[in-house]
């Protein structure tokens, strides 16, 4: 009821009024509210921004009003009523680039790309070197295959962002998909150097080095993933890739330990079945198989394993 009242309060703001009120110096009341903010304090930003205190906001003090609102209901999870501060905040001020992009961030996170861009559209007319806003546009990029518009918008934000290692593993995504493994080596090696421990950048190596042929670099860098703590899917690919590379072995060994943690992991039978069949273990193979063949099962590794075990169980031909 409370952000109701708030909402509607500020739907008072007229455009006129906005106008008028831009360019005014700030009076520094807002102050007390961005330290709480600043201080991770989400609940009691939005109690201190009540409907008086709202109206005896002016220029800069009221903007900034909006994006801490707004903020502060996202991080609370109540992502529909911070949309609504923010299109509020865009009407009374939309030359504002921290209220564009908010409000282009909750529609991207929302899935509504096409709406996204507009907002971050608008703020690069405003601000064209803003980090949010060509961030924003090469991830969209990249999930609609633009690759070439998605490197270059990463590459400007990362002029602002360059020690953001999430950044540039997400750069290095296009980069790869893009097969340009020199400018992808060296952003990797810069989110390695940035972020040392994580796995993610150990794992991006190991794709990048088997998609150009290396596959015992490919597996070396998924063991130094897996010694930075990579999940089950890094150990999955290692078995997998270990019977590409004829080392048989090492994945049965690595295919038991995916199977200790996810009991019937389709991955890891899979890699078990194509070691018996390369040991003309046909019976074997057909056996490890029955857990992903389910008749109720419809998924992608069910479906390639029902197709296998039909080959393998059918006569040969005279």
């Amino acid at each position: 009821m409370k952000s109701a009242l708030l909402l509607s309060l500020l739907f008072l703001a007229s455009p006129a009024r906005a106008w008028r009120l831009w360019g005014e110096p700030s009076d520094k009341k807002i102050r007390p509210v961005q330290t709480l903010s600043d201080a991770h304090k989400p609940a009691e930003v939005i109690a201190a921004l009540t409907p008086d205190f709202l109206q005896t906001l002016r220029g800069t003090d009221l903007r900034q009003a909006y994006v801490l609102m707004g903020d502060s209901l996202d991080l609370l999870g109540r992502v529909d009523e911070a949309l609504g501060v923010y299109q509020l905040g865009v009407k009374l001020f939309p030359k504002n680039v921290d209220l564009l992009t908010r409000q282009g961030d909750l529609l991207h996170s929302a899935g509504l790309d096409e709406q996204a861009r507009v907002f971050y559209l608008k703020a690069i007319v405003y601000e064209p070197k803003h980090f949010g806003a060509h961030l924003g546009l090469a991830e969209i990029d990249r999930r609609f295959g633009f690759l070439d518009r998605s490197a270059s918008h990463y590459e400007t934000a990362l002029e602002t962002l360059d020690g953001r290692a999430d950044v540039w593993r997400s750069y290095v995504e296009t980069l790869l998909a893009q097969r340009s493994w020199a400018t992808a080596g060296l952003a990797i090696e810069r989110a390695i150097a940035l972020d040392p421990n994580n796995p993610e950048g150990h794992i991006l190596t190991a794709f990048a080095r088997r998609a150009q042929g290396d596959l015992t670099g490919a597996l070396a860098a998924l063991d130094a993933a897996l010694a930075h703590g990579a999940d089950i899917g890094a150990r999955r690919a290692k078995a997998l890739w270990l019977v590409e590379a004829g080392r048989p072995g090492e994945a049965l060994v690595e295919a038991a330990l995916v199977l200790k943690e996810s009991p019937g992991d389709a991955a890891a039978l899979w890699a078990r079945t194509r070691v018996e069949l390369a040991r003309g273990q046909t019976a074997d193979a057909v056996l490890e198989l029955s857990p992903l063949t389910a008749p109720t099962r419809i998924d992608f590794s069910a479906r390639a394993a029902r197709s296998l075990r039909n080959t393998l169980s059918s006569p040969p031909k005279k």
